[in-house]
């Protein structure tokens, strides 16, 4: 999922239902075209995440919910005693179910998984319940074995996880974030804040919420003890939340946007 598309599933979590010309009128205003937003909604519609009780209406199904639940408690994990046991996912998928195989992938690599070997996936957390809903709602039960335990042999050290999920790549991502917050983003909401307009606050919002959630999807939040020293994670995302806090509270509260925040 992209984190264009998390957001739009972050907003149909805080309201009953929203029409697809409502998410337009929004997302125009940030650069995306009408086409982008509507491929977007069907997207999320066609993978079970939201639903249409009416024409160009759309509400947030329990699935939904529950990907955005799963993905906002990664950070979380940092905070976390790991028990040193890791979850273990194997997939055997037929090529003519390749499409199927992808959005699995992709699903379990967006939780924190990483690739150990061709078609296993380890990860240091218990994801089990979510790996499960996945496997069910693409209908590849059968193709998928999970277990959980520790490596009698090959243990994951901190190089090897630094080159299975190419933290190399990922703390230059979060460092160029860093600098972005500071060198960009924070004068553009200093601005908006001292002006009090709602829809310029309400933008700002959804485009470090946005920012957020693709750093959340890339990042899968390692115990400190396959971590390098110094690793700049919870200082970023802690950056990106106490930004997003700030505008969501200089949002009037009589405006059409304070029921997203």
């Amino acid at each position: 999922m992209l984190s264009v598309e998390k957001t739009m599933l972050f907003l149909l979590s805080r309201v009953d239902r929203m029409g697809a010309q409502q998410f337009v009128e929004i997302y125009e205003q940030r650069g995306y075209t009408s086409t982008y937003i509507r491929n977007s909604l069907s997207r999320l519609k066609k993978e079970g995440y939201i639903a249409s009780p009416a024409r160009s209406l759309y509400c947030i199904t329990s699935a939904g919910r529950a990907y955005i639940k799963s993905i906002n408690s990664k950070p979380a994990r940092y905070e976390q005693q790991w028990d040193h046991t890791w979850d273990v996912v194997m997939l055997e998928v037929p090529e003519q179910e390749r499409k199927k195989r992808d959005a699995f992938r992709t699903a379990i690599l967006q939780l924190g998984y990483g690739l150990l070997y061709n078609s296993v996936y380890i990860s240091p957390w218990n994801y089990r319940r979510e790996v499960t809903d996945y496997v069910e709602s693409l209908q590849l039960t059968g193709n998928v074995s999970i277990l959980r335990g520790e490596f009698a042999e090959g243990t994951i050290t901190p190089a090897k996880a630094w080159d299975i999920w190419q933290l190399d790549k990922l703390e230059a991502l979060y460092l160029d974030k860093s600098a972005w917050i500071t060198r960009e983003f924070i004068p553009l909401a200093d601005e908006a804040i001292q002006s009090g307009e709602a829809l310029p606050l309400f933008l700002l919002f959804l485009q470090i919420g946005e920012e957020m959630s693709g750093l959340i999807m890339a990042d899968p939040s390692l115990p400190d003890e396959l971590l390098p020293d110094g690793w700049p994670a919870k200082a970023v995302i802690a950056g990106l939340q106490a930004q997003w806090r700030r505008l969501a509270a200089a949002i009037p509260r009589d405006s059409f946007y304070a029921q997203f925040t």
